[in-house]
């Protein structure tokens, strides 16, 4: 069975890390059928200009889609980007995400291997740097960690984002990966950030990203992979190198940063939870888990002033608020709340 991929990125005023995320789309060993942009920069045009011009050849072979921003919003690009897809299997990265030459080859392979669509999302590894993108890509191998002790394991295993998600159901299934594909390197994988995600189109249809994270969009992956995982498994080929370059240039505090975070959870929890009081116990005990964790964390970083544990504090204080408090429309409530916590970034 031969599926066809689409490549989607949403950007915003970032020209220089787009030419190279699409220099390594375009030179994978397994091809996208048809790359997607959505842009949402005042200058959109200009870059998608630069776009064209940079890569002329190789939009005879693969579709261009490149549009301005319905939304200026991540969550809402990315939605929009996935109405504009029409391949079978979607790559949904960020516009810092360069593929390693054969990540989309590995990757199709255990989708056209799934026979049954039992897998609803396959995700790939992020290799270490530097990544190489003029010339040949050069792959680099992770060396084994030097002098870690067992209580820095432990902190790290209760630092996952599986661990700071808190489900709103069962949780993923972490079982035997389908039959079908247990002849490739595949693996059981918990929740997946948008780095390196990729699905089967039909799937995400039914599920999309959730547009009330508007802003400062936190656990917003966890939410789409965790939904996306209701329809059928999570893997990772970690044959499949992805590099994430780092543009990430917020510079909002460590506070306001984390009582997002729990923000944010506390409004997914409101609006796709069936059981509110379910949802309060766990939130509450995974806000009091981190608070103790971070009490370590933050003093060892001596960062006296605890921000990190405040803003799970105050994400305690914050449940019955979002969970039990009626309102006539919390879709703008709290659209207004993270203007003012946040504040949107997209205006000049």
């Amino acid at each position: 069975m031969t599926l066809t991929c689409t490549l989607t990125i949403c950007t915003y005023n970032r020209p220089h890390f787009l030419v190279e995320t699409l220099r390594c789309a375009l030179g994978q060993t397994r091809r996208p059928a048809e790359v997607v942009v959505v842009d949402a920069s005042d200058t959109w045009e200009e870059h998608r200009d630069q776009m064209l011009e940079e890569f002329a050849g190789e939009w005879e072979t693969v579709t261009l889609v490149y549009v301005p921003a319905d939304v200026r919003s991540l969550t809402f690009q990315r939605n929009q980007a996935l109405r504009l897809a029409t391949s079978d299997i979607v790559f949904s990265l960020d516009d810092d995400i360069y593929l390693y030459p054969d990540a989309a080859e590995k990757v199709m392979a255990v989708y056209e291997a799934d026979t049954d669509s039992e897998i609803a999302m396959v995700t790939g590894r992020f290799a270490d740097g530097p990544y190489q993108t003029s010339g040949k890509a050069k792959h680099v191998q992770a060396g084994e960690p030097v002098g870690r002790s067992k209580l820095r394991e432990w902190f790290e295993t209760q630092l996952t984002l599986d661990s700071h998600f808190v489900p709103y159901a069962d949780p993923v299934d972490m079982g035997p990966v389908p039959a079908s594909v247990r002849h490739l390197n595949v693996h059981p994988s918990g929740l997946v950030n948008g780095g390196r995600t990729t699905f089967r189109r039909v799937f995400a249809m039914d599920s999309g990203w959730t547009e009330l994270l508007r802003y400062y969009a936190t656990h917003e992956d966890s939410d789409f992979s965790y939904r996306l995982s209701r329809f059928g498994r999570l893997v990772v080929a970690p044959d499949a190198g992805f590099f994430h370059a780092d543009g990430n240039d917020s510079t909002a505090s460590r506070f306001r940063i984390n009582t997002i975070r729990v923000r944010n959870l506390l409004a997914l929890h409101a609006v796709h939870s069936s059981n509110h009081i379910r949802s309060a116990l766990r939130c509450f005990g995974s806000f009091t888990k981190f608070a103790g964790l971070y009490l370590i964390i933050d003093a060892a970083q001596k960062r006296f002033s605890f921000p990190t544990v405040r803003a799970y504090a105050y994400g305690i204080a914050q449940i019955p608020v979002f969970l039990f408090l009626p309102m006539k429309n919390f879709q703008q409530w709290y659209t207004e709340l993270q203007e003012r916590m946040y504040g949107n970034r997209y205006k000049s």
